[in-house]
């Protein structure tokens, strides 16, 4: 198989359990803790994250140096943020366009953001380790 979807094959199943720790734990803190949805979707984002960023780094990129660590995550927070922005604003505008259920316009959205976006930074800009310059803070 090839570099590329090698690392995209281990991608998908990594980024739908991400998304599947996301949802669950927005949906238990709405619905047994009281969590408004805001901070319920804040919370199930925080923990999906950290599930994506551990078995991304680790699993799908292979790429576990120590000394990166740092700027992986502070790299992956900037994809996983425009990652959000782009979902909200397309799903903001598609539905704008046409009549659909929120979920067929969620699902839409995502695949698209997923398949044009979400893969790609993460393998050469967040774990790409000839792309770990040191970002003065």
């Amino acid at each position: 198989m090839s570099d590329f979807f090698k690392p995209f094959f281990r991608f998908v199943p990594v980024s739908g359990l991400a998304t599947f720790v996301d949802f669950g734990a927005s949906y238990l803190v709405f619905n047994y803790l009281s969590f408004s949805n805001v901070w319920a979707t804040v919370f199930g984002n925080f923990l999906g994250g950290i599930v994506g960023f551990i078995l991304s780094r680790f699993w799908v990129f292979q790429d576990s140096k120590t000394e990166e660590s740092r700027w992986q995550l502070i790299k992956y927070i900037l994809v996983s943020a425009g990652n959000s922005l782009m979902n909200t604003l397309g799903v903001l505008g598609l539905s704008k366009v046409i009549t659909a259920d929120y979920l067929i316009i969620r699902a839409l959205v995502g695949t698209f953001v997923f398949v044009v976006y979400s893969y790609g930074l993460n393998r050469w800009f967040v774990f790409n380790a000839r792309n770990h310059e040191k970002i003065s803070i």
